[in-house]
């Protein structure tokens, strides 16, 4: 950050309150150092800012998050540290800025939410949609905004096939580029069918903590989510763990509606390694379907691994209880 900036975010920054807590998490990215840098600079140029640090080893680029969720994959300098100081204040549900029809918009959402605003210095339309977005961000309590700059980051811009900024996406299948359609983009929200969620927009919006609102939304609609059952056999184990919070959830409130997983897990369960075996187990234990009995019992009497048959016995126990 130059001179002039830092000047500008200490007169800028004076209004936050006092212990507003802005979240840097380092990777492995090589663009950690700029992250951590910037960071030493906030804090220095405002008392009023409790940086909190994690570190991961993740290759993932680094980030800002402010505690309304707004995440910045971005070093904001310039005009742009205005933006900043408006994510940092604290979320106060309704902006004087909105629409009374698109605050209507995103009251109605029933769902959670992750869209990510591509950026880049020069842009002239960046400005406004960053704008409006954070102010959307702050008003939404389902509404989660990713900002990446796509000049810093140009392998994830690459890899989303972003061709033009702004560029907003949201679920990997709708995208809007330039003059983005605010009311558009609200309607989409709020008339999405969560089951044509894909796998990867449900887990993040499990990874936000939100595993009880998918679990609601498919009781609510009386199905199974295709995309839950991918999480539930992926190869890492967090993926799964959070997708079995869902399932569990789902097995106390409607245990019929849980139990029509087993079906399908049970075809798929041949392909799957053994710690993924353990946890579809344990899962088919959960739902209390007792036509799943002779496929545990033929893996707890016939399973080459010791901890499998173990999973199986467990399984078998647990629908006994029920």
């Amino acid at each position: 950050m130059i001179a002039h900036d830092l000047e500008h975010l200490q007169r800028i920054a004076a209004d936050l309150p006092h212990g507003t807590r802005l979240r840097l998490t380092l990777t492995g990215h090589a663009r950690s150092d700029a992250f951590q840098a910037y960071g030493r600079q906030l804090t220095a140029a405002s008392t009023a800012i409790d940086l909190l640090t994690d570190v991961t080893a993740d290759p993932a680029p680094p980030w800002l998050e402010t505690t309304g969720g707004i995440r910045f994959h971005a070093l904001p300098e310039g005009d742009k540290l205005d933006r900043l100081m408006d994510a940092l204040k604290p979320p106060d549900g309704r902006d004087a800025s909105l629409l009374p029809a698109h605050q209507a918009l995103l009251e109605d959402m029933t769902l959670p939410a992750t869209v990510r605003l591509f950026i880049a210095p020069g842009c002239p339309f960046c400005p406004q949609a960053l704008s409006q977005w954070i102010a959307l961000a702050r008003s939404g309590s389902q509404l989660r905004l990713h900002i990446i700059d796509g000049a810093l980051f140009p392998e994830v811009a690459q890899d989303a096939n972003v061709q033009a900024v702004p560029t907003l996406i949201l679920d990997d299948h709708w995208r809007w580029s330039g003059r983005i359609p605010v009311t558009d983009v609200l309607e989409q929200l709020a008339t999405r069918d969560p089951s044509r969620l894909s796998a990867d927009a449900l887990d993040g919006i499990i990874k936000e903590g939100r595993a009880e609102a998918v679990a609601r939304a498919m009781i609510e609609k009386a199905t199974l989510f295709p995309g839950i059952i991918d999480l539930l056999v992926h190869d890492k184990w967090p993926v799964r763990l959070g997708a079995m919070v869902v399932m569990e959830t789902i097995a106390a409130a409607n245990p019929p509606l849980a139990a029509r997983v087993v079906p399908i897990l049970q075809k798929r369960y041949d392909r799957l390694d053994d710690p993924a075996r353990g946890d579809v187990l344990y899962i088919i234990g959960e739902t209390g379907d007792h036509q799943a009995v002779p496929f545990l019992q033929k893996i707890a009497a016939h399973s080459t691994n010791p901890e499998i048959r173990q999973a199986a016995s467990e399984a078998l126990a647990a629908l006994e209880t029920t």
